[in-house]
């Protein structure tokens, strides 16, 4: 399995669209109250592509993982209902799905670990992370891979609170 951390483009949008829409529905379907009809929508997506904060890790060429990387891009994070390890910097990933037939193959571990390095390469200190309290999968994956709960994040309305994840870059971890 060959696959490539990329950021996304404009002639992606299809591909990532395909992703955010297949893991919404099954969030939806499974009873998850990660996201809605509404949110995200092909609009956000389109966004994040423009701005070029739309990533994508391939398998074979074809577009199995999404995720917005934005350096420094949550002001509700400014509201944290507890304390972030660190103050400074951070990527933040947000919509943040794998196509549900490509998923438990270990592929958002490779998505997480490349942000990570991204991280290390621009010295930025750390990546935060938000999902809500029933998405399960989601809190095991941060958890497995060394991200601390630092507390909540209230997005009002549909959105509601969230548990606020943070996990130290390998740029700021300790040399052995």
């Amino acid at each position: 399995m060959k696959t490539n951390f990329r950021p996304a483009y404009i002639k992606d949008f299809a591909a990532c669209w395909k992703v955010i829409d297949q893991a919404r529905q099954s969030m939806i379907e499974s009873g998850r109250h990660q996201w809605t009809e509404e949110y995200p929508s092909e609009k956000d997506i389109r966004k994040d592509i423009e701005n070029g904060n739309a990533f994508v890790l391939t398998v074979n060429e074809e577009v199995v993982v999404y995720g917005a990387v934005i350096l420094n891009g949550e002001p509700k994070y400014k509201k944290l209902v507890g304390n972030w390890i660190t103050e400074g910097d951070y990527y933040v990933i947000h919509r943040f799905a794998t196509l549900p037939s490509f998923q438990r193959e270990g592929l958002a571990r490779i998505f997480i670990s490349k942000v990570n390095s991204m991280c290390e390469v621009e010295k930025i200190p750390s990546i935060k992370v938000d999902t809500n309290f029933d998405n399960t999968p989601m809190i095991n994956l941060l958890s497995s891979m060394g991200f601390c709960i630092c507390g909540r994040v209230n997005y009002g309305g549909n959105r509601g609170q969230r548990f606020a994840f943070e996990k130290l870059s390998i740029a700021m971890e300790p040399a052995d």
